[in-house]
């Protein structure tokens, strides 16, 4: 029997470049796997990425130029084409304004001028660590209770539709919060130089997140209300 797997980021962004990775499908031992193909779109046709058994190869860089959603295949052909199984699924591919990130790799750059060596295999920015660090800052915002005056969680797009002074705060928050995102994956060890800088982002992003005072549209007429907030990292309190 054929397994096809692919491995793949779920949510990108329009030109950002992506690993589609084919390298954990196989085969029984009774198959004989002579080819794997991947399509990275429906309609761009299947490119073959085999290098013979070594399965570590067998992958495509990607970027996808327009935003929507995208179905991605990897195909498995054994004994020359007798035997093939077809893998599906599917990539949603944002624009920037729908990924509405809070920063951006260039806020990165003055802090770590050589982080660009520490880029991903198969990836061409940090883009993927922002998103991240808006899920964390929209995740706190919720624990804290920071809510619309209906009830309702706050949005990315809130965040980046907020005027330019509290927009500057957010973009802090969020620059230290990828760059610990960040050291936190390329930490090798607890006593490593990683491990100082993930410490030392740690303590910034706490910083920042606490010096964050808000003002947030809670009744979503656009216009901002007279209720401040003051971002603790274990408590809310209203001003």
């Amino acid at each position: 029997m054929l397994f096809g797997k692919l491995t793949f980021e779920t949510v990108l962004q329009v030109d950002d470049k992506t690993r589609l990775d084919a390298s954990l499908s196989f085969a029984n031992d009774s198959e004989n796997i002579t080819d794997v193909l991947i399509e990275p779109a429906s309609g761009e046709g299947f490119v073959s990425v085999y290098n013979g058994g070594d399965s570590s190869r067998w992958y495509l860089d990607w970027a996808y130029e327009t935003g929507g959603f995208v179905d991605v295949s990897v195909r498995i052909i054994a004994d020359s084409g007798s035997k093939t199984k077809t893998y599906v699924a599917g990539i949603n591919v944002l624009t920037e304004d729908e990924d509405a990130l809070i920063s951006n790799d260039n806020d990165l750059w003055p802090y770590e001028p050589d982080l660009k060596n520490y880029i991903p295999s198969g990836k061409n920015s940090f883009i993927y660590a922002h998103r991240k660090a808006q899920e964390r800052i929209l995740a706190f915002l919720d624990e804290q209770r920071i809510w619309r005056e209906d009830g309702t969680r706050y949005t990315k797009q809130d965040l980046v539709n907020l005027p330019s002074e509290f927009k500057e705060q957010f973009n802090q928050w969020s620059t230290f919060q990828t760059l610990l995102i960040i050291f936190e994956s390329i930490q090798v060890s607890s006593g490593d130089i990683f491990q100082e800088k993930k410490l030392e982002y740690e303590n910034l992003m706490r910083q920042a997140r606490n010096r964050s005072s808000l003002k947030l549209d809670q009744d979503g007429d656009g216009e901002l209300e007279d209720i401040a907030y003051n971002i603790r990292s274990t408590r809310l309190v209203r001003r």
